[in-house]
């Protein structure tokens, strides 16, 4: 089985990442809407997480358009998400495949479209790592 991941290990700060992330992702008119700060959110509800976890919530608003118009239940699979975490002592970024996670629509053009996203997200991932 695939992965629905594509995952590489950084020695910058995740603070460095997500602002070097920011402004790549920019470049390819993605923005981002939120980030999760796991961590944080946990420790609000009382439960203990020791580790560093943020997800990035991003979005490329004529793609997204383009997905809803073949499909408004497509909204649920957005927006896309790349995770910057600490496991082990080693930061890494991650990324929802688009192609994995656009599969379930059984749709030749989203599976085209959810190729040519993923080739930017994943060359933007690896300039910032």
């Amino acid at each position: 089985m695939a992965s629905f991941s594509y995952s590489v290990k950084t020695k910058k700060s995740i603070d460095d990442v997500i602002a070097e992330l920011k402004s790549n992702l920019s470049e390819i008119k993605f923005g981002v809407l939120g980030i999760l700060d796991f961590k944080e959110i946990f420790a609000k509800k009382g439960v203990p997480f020791d580790s560093e976890y943020k997800l990035l919530e991003i979005c490329n608003p004529q793609a997204a358009k383009q997905a809803l118009d073949s499909d408004p239940d497509l909204g649920l699979l957005l927006p896309c998400t790349i995770a910057i975490y600490e496991k082990n002592g080693e930061n890494h970024i991650s990324l929802a495949k688009p192609t994995t996670l656009l599969a379930v629509a059984s749709n030749v053009t989203l599976e085209s479209m959810g190729e040519e996203i993923e080739a930017k997200l994943v060359a933007v991932i690896e300039k910032v790592k």
